[in-house]
C-alpha cells in the first residue's frame, strides 16, 4: 500500500512537471514577443531574452559600448590564456591612445582613458587576431595588437565616433502648408550663453540656459553641429534656445524638423516655437503636446507639426503635435525662436520611456483606436449573429420534427468539406452585386445565417437536454420560441460561451476577409491595419514596433482565454453528453 502511494505521488509529480514544462515551452514565443517589443533596433542582435535597461545618464557626453561591441573570448582560445593576456593588451592599447593626445582632436582628451574606448579598439583588432596568437607570450601578443599597421589614429577616431554618446543639433527645416521649405544650418550660428537676465536673442545666436553645469559648445566634427554638454547633478532640466531665420509666416507655418543626435539617455525634450508676426501683428507661440525622447545614439530627424485634421486621419504619423499657446513677445520679423527644454527623466522615467517607446510609437503612428473600434464592432456583431443564427437552426434540427430534417442536417454538415477558396470568388461577386464591397457588411452579415460547425455543436448539446422540460413547458402553454428562449438558451450557456470564444478568435485574427472586401483604410480592422504598419516598419527595420503591435493584438486573446477557460472547457466536454 505504501509503495502504491509513493508510486502515485511520483507519477503525479512527473505529470505536474511535464505540464509546467509544456506551459513554459508554449509560453516562450509570447515571452520573446513581449521582450522584443521593448528593444530598440540595435538591441535585437545578439538575441537575448531580457531587453537591456538604459544607462542612468547624469553627465553627457560620455563613453559607452553596446553589449555586442565588447571584446569577447574567441571560442577556440582557452580561458586561462585569455585571462593571462587581455590585461596587458588593454593596458598597452590605453597607453598608445594616450600617447596620441596631440594628434587627436582636443575634445578627445577628457575621454582617452575611458575603459570602454580601450575595449572598443580591442574588439575591433580582435576581429583579425588569429586564435593561435594567444598561446604565445604576453609580450608578443601585446606587440601584435600595438603594431602600427593595425592600431592607427584612424581606427581610434572610428571607434571613438561609435562609442561617443552626445547630444548635438545639426539643422532645422521649416515647412509651410504650401510645402515651401527653409533650411537653417546650426553649425554656422553664433554661440552665446543665456540666462533669465538676458534680453532678446540676437539674430543667428544659439542660446543655452546655464542651469547647473549645463553648457553648449561647438565641436569640430565631420558634420557641423552644436554639441551640448550638460549635467543634471544640480538641476533637473536645461533649455537650448535657437534664434533662426524663418521667412515662412505664422499663418503658413506647418511643421519643423530638427536633425539631432542623442545619447541613449531617454530623457525628454519639450519644444516651444515662437514665430514673430508681420507689420506689427502679434506673433504666435506653439507648444509640444507630448515630449520627444533622447533615445538613440545616432543622427535622426524629429518632427513637430501643428495640430490639424491629419492628426485624426488614417495616415501614418511620425510627428509630435504642436498646439497654439497664444501670442508671443518675440518680435523679430522673419525669424523664429525655438526653445528645446531637456528634462531629466530619472531612473524610473528612463526605464518607462524606453520600454514603452515602441508601444507609444504604435499608438501615435497609426490610428490604432480606429482599428480596434472596427475589430470590436465586427466581434460583437459576429458573436450575436452566430449565437442567434446557429442556435435557431440547431434548435430546429434537435427539438423539432419536420420532413427531411436528417437529410438537410447531413447537407449542412457536408458544407464543412468544401474549401473556402472554392466559394471565395462567387461569394465576392454576390456581395459586390449587393453593394457590400468596401463596407463592413460582408464581414458580419453571414454570421446571422449560422455556421455548420456551430450548428452541429449546439445540436449535439441540445440533444442532451431532457424532453421532460420541453413537455412541461408545452403543458403550460409555451410555444416553440418560448421554449427556445426560456428553457434551451439558459441550459446551453457553456456551448454559447464556446461559440463566443471561437467566434472572437476567428474574427479578431481574420485577415483574408478584410483584405478581400475592404479598400478604405478607415474601415480596417486591427489585423489589416497592423499589416499596413508592417509594410512600413519592415522597410524601416523597426521590428520592435511590429512586436509591440503584435503584443497589443495578442494580449486580448490571452486575457479572454484565461477569463473564460472554464466555460470553454465545459462547453467542449459536455457536447454530446445526455443527461
Amino acid at each position: 500500500m505504501r509503495q502504491r502511494i509513493i508510486v502515485k505521488g511520483i507519477r503525479g509529480t512527473l505529470l505536474h512537471a511535464a505540464l509546467v514544462a509544456g506551459s513554459v515551452v508554449f509560453a516562450a514565443p509570447f515571452l520573446w514577443l513581449a521582450s522584443t517589443s521593448a528593444k530598440s533596433p540595435d538591441e535585437l542582435f545578439p538575441p537575448r531574452w531580457l531587453p537591456p535597461a538604459p544607462p542612468r545618464v547624469v553627465d553627457s557626453p560620455y563613453i559607452a559600448l553596446r553589449d555586442n561591441e565588447r571584446p569577447a573570448r574567441p571560442p577556440l582560445v582557452a580561458p586561462e590564456d585569455w585571462d593571462r593576456v587581455t590585461p596587458a593588451v588593454r593596458e598597452g592599447i590605453r597607453r598608445r591612445i594616450r600617447d596620441w593626445t596631440g594628434e587627436l582632436p582636443p575634445y578627445y582628451r577628457d575621454f582617452l582613458d575611458a575603459p570602454d574606448l580601450t575595449d572598443g579598439v580591442f574588439a575591433r583588432l580582435l576581429r583579425e587576431a588569429p586564435d593561435a596568437l594567444f598561446v604565445g607570450e604576453s609580450a608578443a601578443v601585446v606587440r601584435w595588437f600595438l603594431d602600427e599597421a593595425r592600431l592607427t589614429t584612424d581606427l581610434v577616431r572610428e571607434v571613438f565616433d561609435a562609442v561617443y554618446r552626445r547630444v548635438a543639433l545639426s539643422e532645422v527645416l521649416f515647412v509651410s502648408w504650401k510645402m515651401d521649405r527653409a533650411y537653417v544650418d546650426l553649425g554656422d550660428a553664433r554661440l552665446v550663453a543665456w540666462d533669465e537676465t538676458r534680453g532678446k536673442a540676437a539674430a543667428g545666436e544659439v542660446l543655452c540656459a546655464i542651469q547647473g553645469d549645463a553648457r553648449c559648445e561647438v565641436r569640430d566634427k565631420p558634420r557641423s553641429a552644436q554639441e551640448i554638454f550638460y549635467s543634471y547633478r544640480n538641476k533637473g532640466s536645461f533649455a537650448v534656445r535657437l534664434n533662426l531665420s524663418m521667412e515662412i509666416l505664422a499663418d503658413g507655418f506647418k511643421k519643423f524638423s530638427l536633425t539631432n543626435h542623442g545619447d541613449r539617455s531617454w530623457h525628454e525634450i519639450w519644444a516651444t516655437l515662437d514665430i514673430a508676426g508681420k507689420d506689427g501683428e502679434p506673433g504666435r507661440r506653439y507648444r509640444a503636446v507630448h515630449p520627444a525622447y533622447v533615445g538613440t545614439d545616432r543622427w535622426q530627424e524629429t518632427t513637430w507639426q501643428v495640430a490639424s485634421d491629419q492628426d485624426r486621419g488614417v495616415t501614418f504619423r511620425n510627428w509630435v503635435v504642436l498646439e497654439e499657446g497664444g501670442a508671443t513677445e518675440f518680435d523679430q520679423p522673419g525669424r523664429a525662436l525655438l526653445t528645446l527644454e531637456y528634462r531629466d527623466a530619472g531612473r524610473l522615467g528612463s526605464l518607462w520611456n524606453k520600454f514603452a517607446g515602441n508601444y507609444r510609437d504604435v499608438l501615435r503612428r497609426v490610428p490604432l483606436w480606429n482599428y480596434v473600434r472596427n475589430s470590436l464592432l465586427l466581434v460583437v456583431l459576429n458573436i450575436v449573429g452566430q449565437v442567434l443564427g446557429s442556435s435557431l437552426v440547431a434548435f430546429a434540427f434537435s427539438r423539432l420534427h419536420w420532413p427531411g430534417r436528417d437529410f438537410f442536417f447531413v447537407f449542412v454538415l457536408a458544407t464543412l468539406m468544401i474549401p473556402p477558396q472554392v466559394t471565395m470568388i462567387p461569394v465576392f461577386l454576390i456581395f459586390k452585386t449587393l453593394g457590400f464591397y468596401n463596407t463592413l457588411r460582408p464581414l458580419w452579415v453571414p454570421a446571422f445565417f449560422g455556421s455548420a460547425f456551430f450548428i452541429f455543436l449546439l445540436r449535439q448539446f441540445m440533444r442532451g437536454i431532457p424532453r421532460d422540460l420541453e413537455d412541461s413547458a408545452k403543458i403550460d402553454g409555451c410555444g416553440y420560441l418560448g421554449i427556445y428562449a426560456r428553457i434551451i438558451l439558459p441550459l446551453i450557456k457553456p456551448a454559447i460561451a464556446t461559440i463566443g470564444i471561437f467566434t472572437f478568435l476567428g474574427v479578431w485574427n481574420d485577415f483574408m476577409g478584410p483584405l478581400i472586401y475592404i479598400a478604405n483604410q478607415e474601415l480596417y480592422p486591427l489585423s489589416l491595419g497592423l499589416f499596413a504598419l508592417q509594410a512600413v516598419m519592415v522597410w524601416q527595420a523597426q521590428h520592435g514596433i511590429m512586436m509591440a503591435a503584435a503584443v497589443l493584438m495578442t494580449a486580448p486573446v490571452i486575457v479572454l482565454f484565461f477569463a473564460a477557460q472554464r466555460q470553454f472547457i465545459q462547453g467542449v466536454t459536455l457536447t454530446g453528453l445526455k443527461g
